[in-house]
């Protein structure tokens, strides 16, 4: 039978069983342990026991997966999957509209069903598994940020060397996962086989891209709070208890207080603002490394 619920429009269902029935069978079996005659009517439902034990069992099962079907496909997910619904929901039908226990064909109709919705059920899994690995690959760019430093001060050209050897060693890997990101999406596509052209798969395919942009987004900010808060003195010392990224020389000249390399930029780009303006931008190029 139907239930409604504020998950899903369609309604969950639920096998119904009556408790009072599976009470009832309960004390026929211990009625017959003690060897006492029960009435016929009795007898012949508990003859049956096993039966209706296993038909609950499976029909447990698929409203189970029916109802988690339901209940956890997203507004552009289920677009995809209305046909399949249609299909589970017409394959269940007989059972909430005129099969009785005592039907003769309740296993051809629980058959089916369990078909049907296992099928459904192992299609929705795969593409909600299939997003999930991409967020975990995702989640490893914001987690990981773009910029390493050892920690001790070094001279600036010493830490720009240093981040562009190992910034280039992680976008290897960021491209090769992104690689990944397209071989998930390929298998999605693979099992949901939609019409390409159609406004439900061009939704679901904006709402991957939509995460992919997040996933840059996030992995851009991680990495500029993470500089932001490396070239903070205060924080350095007082928080992470770290000494400072740049070795810089101070000079007085001519009454001047001099810094070598300059604090600014200058036209051999070798100044701290230069060597932070290249990072930044490796940082922002993460936007590109997905092939």
């Amino acid at each position: 039978m139907r239930e409604e619920t504020d998950l899903a429009e369609e309604g969950f269902v639920r096998v119904n069983f009556d408790g009072i029935l599976v009470r009832y069978l309960r004390e026929v079996k211990y009625l017959l342990l003690q060897d006492y005659a029960v009435p016929e009517r009795a007898q012949k439902l508990f003859d049956n026991v096993d039966t209706y034990r296993r038909w609950t069992g499976r029909l447990d099962l698929i409203v189970e997966m029916y109802n988690n079907i339901i209940a956890t496909l997203l507004p552009v997910e289920k677009p995809l999957m209305m046909e399949r619904i249609q299909k589970m929901n017409k394959s269940l039908q007989p059972g909430i509209d005129t099969l009785k226990w005592n039907s003769d064909n309740i296993d051809p109709f629980i058959n089916q069903a369990m078909s049907i919705v296992t099928e459904v059920d192992e299609l929705v899994k795969k593409m909600k598994e299939n997003v999930n690995k991409m967020k975990d690959i995702m989640n490893h760019w914001s987690e990981t940020p773009l910029f390493v430093r050892k920690n001790k001060t070094q001279a600036p050209e010493d830490v720009e060397s240093f981040h562009v050897a190992a910034v280039g060693a992680r976008f290897d890997v960021i491209r090769g996962e992104g690689k990944e990101i397209h071989k998930l999406m390929k298998d999605t596509t693979d099992n949901v086989r939609p019409n390409k052209q159609s406004r439900e798969w061009k939704s679901y395919v904006d709402y991957v891209n939509g995460l992919v942009i997040d996933g840059i987004t996030n992995g851009i900010d991680s990495s500029m709070t993470y500089l932001a808060e490396q070239i903070n003195y205060h924080y350095n010392v007082n928080t992470l208890n770290v000494q400072p990224i740049f070795d810089i020389k101070v000079a007085l000249s001519k009454r001047r207080v001099q810094f070598e390399p300059v604090l600014g930029c200058n036209e051999n780009k070798n100044g701290i603002r230069d060597i932070i303006n290249t990072i930044v931008e490796h940082f922002i190029s993460l936007a590109i490394q997905m092939p």
